[in-house]
């Protein structure tokens, strides 16, 4: 894999990410990590610590992970919509107030319509769907990890019933 460097231009080869990282990601729905996403390098970095450990501590590295950029989004999610409704709020009271004397409703629209109104909500949307879409992968985790419980009762189980000789044909 390789990528361009910011300041110099060049291109720079990365080492392959480990095919044991690589799974673990894979088994979450993150098929190719992208090496610039900041989240994708914490999850990398969080397997990678936890490579030799059981599968339960690596979506528990991985959950933390998410946790911790869940919460930067929930504050950018909440700075992002304030922003956008005190932008209208006070872009409405300018145009009621002002020379022309809109009505509230009209400089309400004015001020959504507007290209800074435009720009304020595009940023609260997709501060909105990031918070979303964290939240949704930490149901993804949860899914894996009971997914990954089960099979190991169910492999306890089988190993139990072997044991006591039990072979399954009647």
């Amino acid at each position: 894999m390789s990528a361009v460097d910011a300041t110099t231009a060049e291109v720079v080869e990365r080492p392959p990410l480990d095919p044991r990282i690589a799974n673990v990601l894979a088994s979450v729905g993150i098929h190719r990590p992208d090496p610039d996403d900041r989240l994708h390098v914490a999850l990398v970095n969080a397997v990678g610590r936890t490579l030799l450990g059981a599968y339960g501590d690596q979506l528990a590295a991985m959950r933390f992970e998410v946790v911790a950029a869940l919460q930067a989004a929930g504050e950018a999610y909440a700075t992002a919509r304030t922003d956008y409704e005190a932008y209208i709020d006070r872009e409405t009271v300018r145009l009621v107030m002002g020379a022309d004397k809109v009505a509230r409703t009209l400089a309400e629209q004015m001020a959504r319509a507007s290209d800074k109104g435009y720009e304020l909500k595009l940023a609260f949307l997709l501060a909105e769907k990031r918070d979303q879409f964290l939240r949704k992968l930490l149901d993804a985790f949860a899914a894996a990890g009971e997914n990954h419980r089960t099979s190991r009762a169910d492999q306890r189980a089988a190993d139990r019933m072997h044991a006591q000789g039990y072979t399954g044909a009647s």
